[in-house]
């Protein structure tokens, strides 16, 4: 009888709540929010007037229906409208024409499965860190990035971090993904772009020239407008295509879930046993630092990034050499290279002529060998107060 009984309280409340589903979905209407001609503090308008003055084409897909036409790149953020199985497939192969999509924020079922990532909750942190040297129009550390929800990417991601915190588990805020010609961007809450992150935030607008590297000078720019709509043109029939967007997206499917979940709590706090007990995995061998240097440089590889490698190892050089000097990395070759010799008495014409010709080749993209050779040299560079090279 305290079985039955038990049984019978769980169908109560699946009824209860799947009548509050209704009454709430008839109720609630929330409005769009991300408008792209917004002027309050989610709207996109100061992010589209940016790019305006850029030079790029700024457009909207429109809310009759899902058209990229001709866009290089495209923004989506999250809307009360999902994204059906045929607007994700749509989508991928425009992203693996050449095009270009950032995903902001985004927690829509079909492109968290399509892209294999997912957003959650974390513990606020106020900085991030470059994880690659990706972006070097951006700051080393940005500031300001105290919001929660992060991302969540599998161990075996195909792209690339290149922001995140550093706390135990590296939360990251921004990924690249690689899809055959285009890339896919992941952001995370960090960066919506909006008004009031553009206005108060200043730091996270420093991924926005990130996003238009592969982008062409005078490129369409287009803004997902037709999910930000509370329900689409057609009949909700043809928005609602699997079990799965059922559960997702509609008040019963939801009570469902709830139901699934406060069960197996039924079934755990009665202390049923739901299967075998599991053995214990003994702990295995721990990664070596020396394996993740492996796999980062794997992935930099992977991703072609010898000119942003080269950058990087230009401005050590220009560190190593200037520092005892006070010479600031970020001059100009040729210039750098005058103060250095004026302030060096010590630098005879060999060296500087060894210099000269390393800063140039750096600064000429070589190759992967060649950029070994080179970077083996920058370690091997070096001054002492009196200059004399190590």
């Amino acid at each position: 009888m305290g079985r039955i009984r038990g049984l019978l309280g769980l169908f109560l409340i699946f009824l209860l709540l799947l009548a509050a589903g209704l009454v709430v979905a008839q109720s609630s209407r929330p409005r769009p929010v991300y408008d792209p001609a917004g002027k309050g503090p989610d709207g996109l308008l100061l992010l589209r007037e940016w790019l305006a003055e850029m030079g790029y084409a700024v457009g909207t897909t429109g809310v009759q229906r899902f058209a990229l036409a001709e866009a290089d790149l495209l923004f989506v953020y999250p809307g009360p409208l999902a994204f059906t199985r045929a607007e994700g497939e749509d989508l991928l192969r425009w992203v693996e024409a050449g095009g270009t999509l950032a995903l902001v924020d985004a927690d829509d079922p079909q492109l968290t499965a399509l892209f294999d990532f997912s957003t959650r909750r974390s513990a606020a942190s106020a900085e991030l860190h470059q994880s690659q040297p990706l972006l070097p129009g951006a700051s080393a550390v940005i500031t300001g990035t105290t919001f929660a929800r992060r991302l969540r990417l599998a161990d075996d991601f195909p792209g690339v971090v290149l922001l995140a915190d550093e706390s135990s588990g590296g939360r990251p805020a921004v990924a690249v993904l690689r899809q055959e010609k285009g890339w896919v961007w992941l952001l995370s809450e960090d960066f919506l772009l909006t008004n009031d992150r553009l206005t108060d935030s200043r730091a996270t607008g420093q991924i926005v020239p990130g996003l238009l590297r592969a982008v062409p000078r005078g490129g369409r720019v287009l803004f997902d407008t037709y999910h930000l709509q509370v329900s689409p043109p057609e009949t909700a029939d043809t928005q609602i295509g699997s079990l799965q967007a059922w559960a997702y997206t509609t008040p019963s499917g939801w009570t469902v879930l709830f139901l699934f979940v406060l069960g197996f709590a039924f079934l755990l706090l009665q202390g049923r046993r739901l299967g075998p007990p599991v053995p214990t995995l003994t702990q295995g061998r721990r990664r070596e630092a020396a394996e993740f240097v492996v796999a980062m440089a794997g992935l930099q590889r992977r991703a072609g990034v010898r000119d942003n490698i080269a950058r990087h190892l230009r401005h050590r050089l220009k560190e190593r050499l200037g520092r005892p000097w006070q010479l600031p990395a970020d001059m100009p070759d040729r210039e750098f290279l005058a103060r250095l010799s004026a302030a060096n008495p010590s630098l005879d014409g060999d060296r500087l002529a060894h210099f000269t010709g390393l800063l140039a080749e750096l600064a000429a993209n070589p190759d992967e060998a060649r950029l070994v050779a080179l970077a083996r040299q920058v370690d091997e560079a070096g001054t002492g107060k009196q200059g004399t090279t190590r």
